[in-house]
C-alpha cells in the first residue's frame, strides 16, 4: 500500500511534477493566515484538486473576522484546513461546511490522552516532533483515528509574531536579510524568516521522520517542503535517497529526555 503525503509546498514548480500522482495532497500555506514563509498563496494562486490550506497564524479579532469571510469564498477545490489557532475551530463548527479538520498546534499534541480529546472535534491531529520515536508509535496505536505524522522538512521551533529581523536591522543599523541563517553563543545554527506576520526559527538541517512511513494508523505523512529544492522533495518521495547518510538529522530520540530541576 502507497503512503498517503500531505505536501506543504512553498513554490508552484513541484506541483506540477507531482499532479499525476493519486498518494499527495497539497498543502498550501495561504496568504494573510500564515508565518514563517515568504511567498504564501493566494485563493486564487490554488488550483490543485482536493487541496488543504494552511493557516498557522495566531489570530486576533481582527484576523478570525477575516476567517469567517474567507470561508464564504472557498473554491469546491479547497478540501480541508490545517489550523494551528482554535478559534477557527470554534468559527468552523458554527458554520456550514465540509471541510476536513487537522489540528496542527506547533510543538503540542504529545500524549493520545489530549489527541483523543481533540479528535471529537477535528478529524486528524499532527503529532508533534518533539517526543521520542517511542511515544509517537504509543501515541499512534492508542489514537482513536488516523493521525498525521511529521515525516520530514526542516521544524518551526519558535514563532514570534515581533518582526525580529526589520527590528534588529534597525536598532543595530545592519541590513540583514529577511531570509537568513543564525548561529547563536553556542555555535548552533538555524534558519529564520520574517514575514509581515511575524518571524519564526528553523532548525538548520530537515528532520528526518522517515522511519515511519510502514508504521500504521496514519492518515498522512506530513513533508515540509520550505527550503529543499524540487530535486530534493522528488526524491524524498520517491525513495531515491539514503535517509541514514543523505539526512541525517532525526531530531527524536529513542530514549526520554530526563529533565532534573536542582532542588533548592
Amino acid at each position: 500500500m502507497k503512503n498517503n503525503y500531505l505536501l506543504l509546498v512553498t513554490t508552484k514548480t513541484i506541483i506540477s511534477k507531482l499532479k499525476e500522482e493519486s498518494n499527495i495532497t497539497f498543502l498550501f500555506p495561504l496568504k494573510d493566515f500564515t508565518v514563517g514563509f515568504p511567498h504564501p498563496f493566494s485563493l486564487k494562486e490554488i488550483k490543485a484538486e482536493h487541496a488543504y490550506l494552511y493557516l498557522n497564524r495566531l489570530l486576533d479579532n481582527e484576523g478570525i473576522a477575516h476567517f469567517k469571510k474567507l470561508l464564504k469564498t472557498l473554491p469546491a477545490n479547497i478540501e480541508g484546513i490545517v489550523f494551528d489557532d482554535i478559534g477557527i475551530l470554534q468559527v468552523l463548527k458554527t458554520t456550514s461546511n465540509n471541510l476536513k479538520t487537522i489540528l496542527f498546534s506547533n510543538h503540542l499534541n504529545c500524549n493520545f490522552e489530549s489527541i483523543n480529546a481533540y479528535l471529537d472535534d477535528v478529524d486528524s491531529v499532527v503529532i508533534s516532533p518533539d517526543i521520542t520515536i517511542r511515544e509517537t508509535k504509543e501515541i499512534l496505536r492508542a489514537s482513536k483515528k488516523p493521525l498525521v505524522v511529521y515525516t520530514f522538512g526542516h521544524v518551526n521551533i519558535m514563532y514570534s509574531r515581533r518582526l525580529l529581523i526589520t527590528n534588529y536591522n534597525a536598532y543595530f543599523q545592519k541590513n540583514v536579510p529577511l531570509i537568513s541563517d543564525l548561529t547563536n553563543d553556542l555555535k548552533e545554527h538555524f534558519k529564520i524568516l520574517e514575514n509581515e506576520y511575524g518571524t519564526v526559527i528553523y532548525t538548520a538541517l530537515p528532520f528526518n521522520g522517515l522511519s515511519y512511513l510502514n508504521e500504521a494508523n496514519i492518515k498522512y505523512h506530513l513533508i515540509n517542503t520550505l527550503f529543499l529544492s524540487d530535486e530534493q522533495i522528488l526524491a524524498i518521495l520517491h525513495g531515491q535517497i539514503n535517509p541514514q547518510t543523505d539526512y541525517p538529522y532525526t531530531y527524536l530520540s529513542e530514549e526520554e529526555t530526563i529533565v532534573r530541576i536542582k532542588e533548592r
